[in-house]
């Protein structure tokens, strides 16, 4: 649920971050605009300096104003309708374009009212140039008038008005920011917990409406299909465990025949000392066949949690000097002799009395897999060390031979399936580690090869 939450969060800051982005991106072009705009028809419209330069040009010429052919080309360029000039007794001594409806003479309250206002519909701007005051018409479709008084305190008041707004607008932003990440967090957290269902293999029944509705109904598909599946690889898996058990029980008897009968050949001193050899040969090879089957049995139930774990308390120390003389004298002392393999054991001070809960038979099973190992694969006889140490809260069987060691392509292949290399005494090392909380560890040597550490939990 943490990823959903970081989700959630990073969607509410960004939201937020592009509405206040957006506001004040509107909010700069919207004062812009406004400034060109009101540039543009100060312009356009109505130059005041333009009115001033036509005032300018204005001159009296035997009691008669006029204008220059200058001041009349800026009056032409100018975007109104009308022009007309008043003296000081409000009387119009110059015009241009003046309708005929219009009065030639205004009084002091007519020239108050328009020049704040609007003179026949007309909106009005007004300028006073020398004795001469000059009034021009705008284009009443395109201009509107408003003149306001406002009080000084409201001016003043503006920027606190403006903090107010961006205030309340930035309460609203976030309010809707967390309402609807809530919501988004509302519709996806069943979703989560959904998904964490799925990785727990977990049976998933999700309500398949609102905005995660459709993404709901696909989850519960898929987790219908993966119950499914599950239910049968298990029957599969318990299919394989019970013909793998059937096969061993099967193959005990005669295999126990043919122990037996070669274990009365090889000690039947009226045969030949080449056919006593064969049946020591065979009565060898058995015994591997045997254990070949109890692994091939063991390891079966493991992988599918078929083995319950017999734990109780055991010593390291004594497991692994009991597996030591196991094999000594299982795989025949005169043998062992003779290929000059021996088997020291290292055991650390303070692992001597260390007690831990753990199943001793497995333990023992997995010791007795690793050195067997290095006894085997080094016919010509070999030292195998085993040191038993503590590292980090963890009981470590570290083995080592002064013969090949583990081959490369043995260690890559741990994980696959191959015909080639036979290395199911491994796995079967490293199911009994991970039951007891551990694992298999390999470190290479120089020569390309690998030794074996079997670790475990000291407190599992």
């Amino acid at each position: 649920m943490k990823s959903l939450f970081k989700i959630i969060c990073r969607y509410s800051v960004t939201a937020g971050v592009i509405i206040f982005v957006l506001l004040l991106s509107n909010a700069a072009a919207f004062l812009f605009w406004g400034y060109k705009t009101m540039e543009n028809d100060r312009s356009e419209k109505f130059d005041r300096e333009a009115v001033e330069e036509i005032g300018g040009e204005l001159y009296l010429e035997n009691d008669v104003w006029k204008i220059t052919e200058t001041g009349m080309a800026k009056v032409e360029e100018m975007e109104c309708q009308w022009m007309m000039a008043l003296d000081q007794q409000g009387s119009v001594v110059w015009e241009w374009r003046l309708p005929e409806e219009f009065a030639r003479s205004y009084s002091l309250q007519d020239v108050a009212g328009f020049s704040r206002w609007y003179l026949h519909d007309y909106p009005v701007a007004v300028w006073r140039s020398g004795t001469l005051l000059l009034v021009t018409g705008l284009d009443m479709n395109t201009i509107m008038r408003i003149s306001e008084m406002l009080p000084i305190s409201n001016i003043s008041g503006i920027p606190a008005y403006i903090s107010l707004a961006f205030t309340v607008n930035l309460v609203l932003i976030l309010f809707f920011v967390l309402f609807l990440g809530y919501r988004f967090y509302r519709a996806l957290k069943p979703v989560g917990k959904g998904i964490e269902s799925l990785v727990e293999q977990e049976p998933l029944c999700l309500r398949e409406k609102g905005m995660a509705g459709d993404l709901a109904r696909k989850l519960n598909r898929v987790s219908d299909i993966l119950q499914e599946q599950k239910k049968k690889l298990s029957r599969r898996d318990q299919a394989r465990t019970e013909w793998i058990s059937g096969v061993s029980h099967d193959i005990r008897t005669p295999l126990a025949l043919i122990l037996g009968y070669s274990d009365r050949l090889k000690k039947d001193e009226s045969l030949s000392k080449d056919a006593r050899k064969s049946a020591e040969i065979i009565c060898g090879q058995s015994l591997i066949i045997r254990q070949l089957i109890d692994d091939l049995n063991l390891t079966s139930k493991l992988a599918y949690q078929a083995q319950p774990l017999k734990k109780s308390f055991c010593s390291p120390a004594q497991i692994l000097r009991e597996c030591a003389a196991d094999i000594y004298n299982e795989e025949t002392g005169e043998e062992v002799a003779e290929e000059n393999t021996d088997i020291e054991l290292i055991i650390d001070p303070e692992t001597e009395k260390i007690k831990i809960t753990a199943d001793a038979g497995l333990l023992k099973r997995a010791l007795r897999n690793l050195i067997g190992n290095s006894v085997r694969h080094n016919p010509g006889g070999c030292r195998v060390t085993v040191r038993l140490y503590i590292k980090e809260k963890q009981i470590i069987w570290e083995v080592r031979d002064s013969g090949k060691g583990i081959p490369e392509a043995v260690v890559e292949n741990m994980d696959s399936q191959t015909e080639k290399i036979h290395i199911m005494g491994l796995r079967l090392v490293r199911q009994i580690a991970k039951a007891h909380g551990g694992d298999l560890v390999f470190r290479r040597r120089e020569t390309g090869c690998y030794d074996a550490e079997m670790v475990i939990l000291l407190y599992g």
